[in-house]
């Protein structure tokens, strides 16, 4: 599982910003007690600070899956990687970015693609979902607001 391997060694601290519920893109970091939709799919939330200029914040799913938002010093969600038995709510975590995912997806679907990895690059939207039954693993940024020097493919492999 996600959470058992990600290194917790930071400061804990709130990262509750009003009137926000969740994790997705863009968009404020998952606050508990901010959305009662959200927090029925949550049953673990682990914040923690990281020393490289922006913030990490672990998420347990009710279906087992973890998820880890990676939150830019504006405190939006710049980047989310996952990995567990069943794949993620992507509505919950690409927000307004799910028609872009959706599009993508079907479009696959009719070029005869079934299966195997998705893999999104459109809109400012990178996405790499993988995986099968009972092992899933992928993640997502946004090129826009990956902060500057950040090696985006190291932090998320």
């Amino acid at each position: 599982m996600l959470l058992k391997t990600w290194r917790s060694g930071g400061l804990l601290l709130s990262l509750a910003i009003p009137g926000y519920a969740s994790a997705a893109l863009g968009e404020a970091p998952f606050t508990p007690g901010a959305s009662a939709a959200v927090d029925a799919r949550v049953s673990v939330y682990k914040p923690t600070q990281s020393a490289q200029g922006f913030r990490v914040a672990g998420l347990e799913l009710n279906n087992g899956t973890g998820v880890l938002e990676f939150v830019d010093s504006k405190g939006r969600v710049f980047a989310l990687r996952w990995s567990g038995p069943d794949l993620p709510d992507m509505g919950m975590l690409l927000g307004p970015y799910l028609p872009v995912f959706k599009a993508s997806v079907q479009a696959a679907r009719q070029a005869g693609k079934r299966g195997g990895p998705v893999a999104v690059q459109s809109a400012g939207l990178v996405l790499l979902s993988t995986g099968a039954m009972g092992a899933f693993q992928g993640y997502a940024y946004l090129e826009a607001l990956v902060p500057p020097g950040l090696d985006i493919q190291a932090l998320l492999n």
